[in-house]
């Protein structure tokens, strides 16, 4: 039996992303062509990987041994075309992080990278993590720091970053809070969106989603504007960090690097350049 890694690829998708529709979203396809997808694949292994729950999906139990072994199978896959098509030395090092790092601590990151690549030259990806762990199974990129390192096997931890509540002006001194709270947040998947729901669920309060964005500008203008209160590393232009009450507390956010045995030598610079990073702007020292 021949299976099609781009099958495997909606399949994996919709396991992670929850949904048809987020799944082919994060693959840039249409919704019919992920549908198409799975009808071909579950044709193929003659079983059912979803059952109807309401409006989503969830795994049978026989697609919950398939996720295992066809995740297994797709990384083994994408690993074999990533060195045979990149293996060069002419090709870039590519280095993944998340948004929340291009503010507080990116310079020194890069700067210990390139240092360790000598006259290798890098490239730069930006964007979620969940997105970077699945762009560094394909071979698509070679090392990223992330938040949330998933279920990746070869995800080392590199210390923490301070993650502070930001508001407009306005907000930031509001006194009391405005109740319902307003929050704005990332899509989901997404690790800060998670933390944030919980620390209000902590605290207490009663929360409505102001505002919500794929990436970090978007959260930023909506916080920028009024709309809300974002948990994020860092600020911006019109942001400010709120400095009283229950939301002054800063939450530390363990930062993870999924690199494979062969960049292993990046782990100990890039530790050292993540505390550099931190208390030159400082932040509480990384662990």
């Amino acid at each position: 039996m021949d299976l099609e890694p781009a099958h495997l690829r909606s399949f994996l998708a919709i396991v992670d992303y929850g949904g048809y529709h987020r799944a082919a979203e994060a693959l840039h396809l249409t919704q019919p062509a992920v549908s198409r997808h799975m009808r071909r694949l579950e044709a193929q292994l003659g079983e059912s990987l979803f059952a109807r729950r309401g409006r989503g999906v969830e795994l049978t139990p026989y697609g919950e041994r398939a996720a295992q072994e066809l995740r297994e199978a797709l990384a083994a896959h994408d690993r074999a075309v990533a060195r045979l098509g990149r293996g060069a030395d002419g090709d870039p090092f590519v280095l993944g992080t998340i948004e929340n790092l291009v503010d507080p601590v990116l310079p020194e990151l890069i700067a210990a990278t390139r240092d360790e690549l000598g006259e290798r030259a890098l490239a730069l990806r930006v964007d979620r993590s969940a997105q970077l762990v699945e762009r560094v199974r394909r071979g698509e990129v070679d090392a990223a720091i992330v938040l949330d390192p998933g279920d990746a096997t070869d995800a080392v931890a590199l210390g923490t970053v301070v993650l502070r509540w930001w508001a407009s002006a306005p907000l930031a001194v509001a006194d009391p809070l405005p109740q319902p709270f307003p929050l704005v947040a990332y899509d989901p998947p997404c690790s800060l969106r998670d933390r944030s729901l919980r620390r209000l669920d902590e605290l207490g309060f009663e929360h409505v989603l102001a505002a919500e964005s794929p990436h970090l500008s978007g959260v930023q203008s909506a916080v920028r504007n009024g709309l809300g209160y974002a948990l994020l590393a860092a600020g911006g232009d019109g942001l400010r960090a709120v400095a009283r009450g229950p939301l002054a507390e800063t939450i530390p956010a363990q930062l993870w690097l999924v690199v494979d045995r062969a960049h292993q030598r990046l782990v100990a610079p890039l530790r050292a350049a993540l505390w550099r990073g931190t208390m030159r702007r400082g932040l509480p020292e990384a662990a």
